[in-house]
C-alpha cells in the first residue's frame, strides 16, 4: 500500500481536483466519480471497480479496503464535508474508474430520456434485482454516475453493464424482442405471451413517456392495467411490475 497522504485543506489542489467530479462534465473528462460511505466502497471492491483513491478521515480504519498501489488520502472532517455530497458525511470514500461487468445481454431495459436521478437508481437497483443485466441509456437520461443515483442504485451500479448511446438505434438493433410502454395502441401486460430468446424493456420520460421516435422501433407496445383511480405510475414503480413479470 502506497503510504498515506494526510491533507487537512480543503485548498490543497489535490482536493479541488476531486471536489469536481462532483460535476459531470469533469466525472466525463476524468473517466473518475465519487461514492460516499462503506457500503459503495465494499461494493465497488468487490466487483473489481477501479478504485483509485481511498479517501478516509484520519481517525477511520481503511485498512480492509487500501491495496497494492492505491492512492490514499486521510482528511480532517472539514475537508470530509467539503468533499461529501451527504448532509452527514461519512468516514471513507473513493474516486472510481467504471468498469463493466460481463453480460450475456438477454435481459435488456432501454431508458429513454429518464430525468429524476431517484427514479434512475432504483430501475439500475431493479434491474439488477431481476436479472436485467445491460441497461442502455439515451443520452439526454440523468448522469448514472451522479451522486444521488448512485446512493439510489445501492451498489447495483457496479453489478450491470451500463451504456450510454442512442435508444432509437438500440431498439432496432437489438438482436430480440423489443417491448416499449405505451398508453395508446398498447396491450396490457397479462395479455403478452412470453417472448423466447432475449428481451429488450423501453421506459420513457417521467412525462412524455417514451418518445415517438423510439416507439416506432419496437416489437409491441404494453401497458400496466391499473383497475384504481390513478391515471398512471411513477417510471420506476412501473418498470419494477414489468421487469419481474419478464425476469429472467
Amino acid at each position: 500500500m502506497v503510504e498515506p497522504k494526510h491533507i487537512a485543506s480543503k485548498d490543497n489542489r489535490r482536493i479541488k481536483e476531486l471536489k469536481k467530479l462532483q460535476l459531470k462534465k469533469y466525472r466525463k473528462k476524468q473517466g473518475l466519480f465519487l461514492i460516499d460511505g462503506a457500503h459503495l466502497v465494499e461494493e465497488a471492491i468487490r466487483h473489481d471497480q477501479e478504485v483509485q483513491t481511498l479517501i478516509a478521515l484520519e481517525d477511520y480504519d481503511y485498512s480492509a479496503y487500501a491495496a497494492a498501489g492505491m492512492e490514499v488520502i486521510t482528511v480532517t472532517p472539514a475537508v470530509m464535508k467539503h468533499l461529501s455530497s451527504l448532509e452527514t458525511p461519512p468516514g471513507i470514500m473513493a474516486a472510481v474508474s467504471y468498469r463493466k461487468p460481463s453480460s450475456e445481454g438477454r435481459r435488456v431495459l432501454l431508458l429513454d430520456g429518464i430525468q429524476d436521478p431517484g427514479n434512475l437508481g432504483t430501475l439500475l437497483r431493479t434491474a439488477d434485482a431481476f436479472g436485467f443485466q445491460r441497461v442502455i441509456l439515451s443520452p439526454d437520461t440523468v448522469d448514472a454516475f451522479s451522486d444521488k443515483v448512485l446512493r439510489s442504485a445501492q451498489g447495483s451500479t457496479f453489478h450491470i453493464d451500463i451504456t450510454v448511446a442512442d435508444a432509437a438505434q438500440s431498439a432496432r438493433e437489438f438482436d430480440g424482442t423489443v417491448l416499449g410502454t405505451s398508453l395508446e395502441g398498447a396491450a396490457s401486460l397479462e395479455q403478452l405471451d412470453f417472448p423466447e430468446g432475449p428481451v429488450m424493456i423501453v421506459l420513457g420520460n417521467e412525462g412524455r413517456g417514451v418518445s415517438e421516435e423510439v416507439l416506432s422501433c419496437v416489437d409491441m407496445k404494453m401497458k400496466i392495467d391499473m383497475p384504481g383511480g390513478s391515471e398512471s405510475l411513477n417510471v420506476a414503480i412501473a418498470g419494477g411490475i414489468i421487469m419481474h413479470h419478464f425476469k429472467a
